[in-house]
């Protein structure tokens, strides 16, 4: 009787990778159905394959969803992370290019460029912190510094306790997820906890394992609340064992920010690692997803 054959376990780079590209991917493929609420829109949005035709950019373009991550990527590469240049970055960024910026996110760099310091006020909570802080799961230091790292970066765009606290909970589970463990949901209450995260965020990511046949309500439009949408992350993460359908299912359900899909294909990448991704999707994520791979693989492991 034959031992039947198991892949080999992904190594950490692979995961690395599969990050860093999901994150590209996730963006363009939320990009692509955005703006679409009407099913047969949808459909004319996918290719013969079943599988969301990515939303194309014009060459030397980035979306704001990954164009703010790729600010403080470029920071941790390079040795260490200064605020102040990340904000610079981004406002550089904003004026040449601003692809998908959405009017939270506006407001804050309209501020950083104008007064060189963060916005004290918001009318809502967004999510374009979510995104930014992602790569701060790749940092080397302590857990404390990453999660220190990734809430200061959060409130350079916005000073709501609730979106920075919702990005520290993303970047805990990415962080968790590229070690290789699925476990990530008590790492990231025990975060919160700490940091007395408001009743409403904590309550709802301690409830997602409970109820794996039911999913919490889809974070639609630009600006959905950061609660809900890490709510609905890590419940898809947690719950969906096939990232490529998770990933084609949030595209394929139509009107989800390019930052939700930058923070779906990202946890996803590190939890499954790169191989998930079809070559079709790596080739359609274009020079952005080509110099992400050159990235992680810089960054070894």
């Amino acid at each position: 009787m034959t031992t039947p054959h198991r892949p080999p376990e992904p190594t950490l780079a692979d995961r690395r990778e599969g990050f860093l590209v999901g994150a590209v991917l996730g963006a363009a493929l939320a990009a692509a159905t955005a703006e679409l609420s009407d099913p047969a829109a949808i459909r004319a949005r996918v290719d013969a394959d079943g599988l969301p035709i990515a939303a194309t950019l014009p060459v030397g373009n980035r979306r704001a969803a990954t164009a703010l991550a790729d600010a403080l990527l470029e920071q941790l590469v390079s040795g260490g992370v200064d605020l102040r240049q990340l904000a610079q970055r981004w406002v550089t960024w904003w004026q040449d290019d601003g692809t998908a910026t959405d009017p939270l996110l506006a407001r804050a760099l309209t501020h950083l460029r104008d007064f060189d310091a963060p916005i004290s006020e918001l009318p809502a909570s967004g999510i374009a912190a979510i995104a930014a802080a992602l790569p701060s799961a790749l940092a080397g230091a302590s857990p404390q510094a990453m999660v220190a790292g990734a809430f200061h970066v959060a409130r350079l765009l916005d000073p709501g306790e609730e979106a920075a606290l919702a990005a520290v909970a993303v970047v805990v589970a990415a962080a968790r997820l590229l070690e290789g463990s699925r476990d990530f949901l008590p790492d990231v209450i025990a975060v919160l906890r700490a940091n007395d995260a408001p009743d409403a965020l904590l309550d709802a990511v301690r409830v997602i394992p409970r109820d794996p046949g039911t999913p919490p309500p889809a974070p639609r439009g630009l600006t959905p609340s950061p609660t809900e949408t890490v709510t609905w992350l890590l419940w898809t993460v947690h719950h969906r064992p096939r990232g490529l359908d998770a990933l084609s299912a949030m595209a394929l359900a139509g009107g989800m920010a390019p930052e939700v899909g930058a923070a779906l294909g990202a946890l996803l990448g590190a939890r499954d690692a790169i191989t998930v991704w079809p070559a079709a999707w790596l080739a359609a994520g274009g020079e952005e997803a080509t110099l992400r791979a050159v990235v992680a693989r810089r960054l070894g492991g």
